[in-house]
């Protein structure tokens, strides 16, 4: 199960069906028209059903999880790609810990969405 904290913090977006999620999630937030391709950071819960029935969230915490903390939480970067004239969401999640404040200072330097993209599939590859 996946636990959102929120939806993305720069664009709203929420990602649907992400990890094999079943429950239903919020509709996504629609967006004006003249949308730009651009990519966000969110921050989220990963729930396991352990094989005594318990349910474990991760990253594990200790105490109260801090939402200023990036240790605490799960990172997935969403974007969305125009195909076949229709608005796709596209996610990918598990980015390392290591890479989320090099995402966060390529975003504000304006660096390209694909570039960003290639960057988190490196970082993921390394693990």
């Amino acid at each position: 199960m996946l636990k959102l904290n929120d939806g993305c913090g720069v664009c709203g977006w929420i990602p649907e069906n992400f990890l094999e999620e079943t429950e239903p999630q919020p509709e996504a937030v629609q967006k004006p028209k003249g949308r730009q391709r651009k990519g966000c950071l969110y921050k989220y819960i990963e729930n396991k059903k352990l094989k005594s029935g318990t349910i474990a969230s991760y990253p594990r915490v200790i105490g109260n999880r801090k939402p200023d903390n990036p240790t605490h939480w799960r990172w997935g970067f969403n974007w969305e790609e125009k195909i076949d004239g229709e608005w796709k969401g596209r996610s990918v999640g598990c980015v390392p810990l290591g890479a989320i404040a090099l995402i966060q200072s390529m975003q504000n330097e304006g660096v390209s969405l694909e570039e960003i993209i290639g960057f988190i599939k490196r970082a993921k590859a390394k693990k």
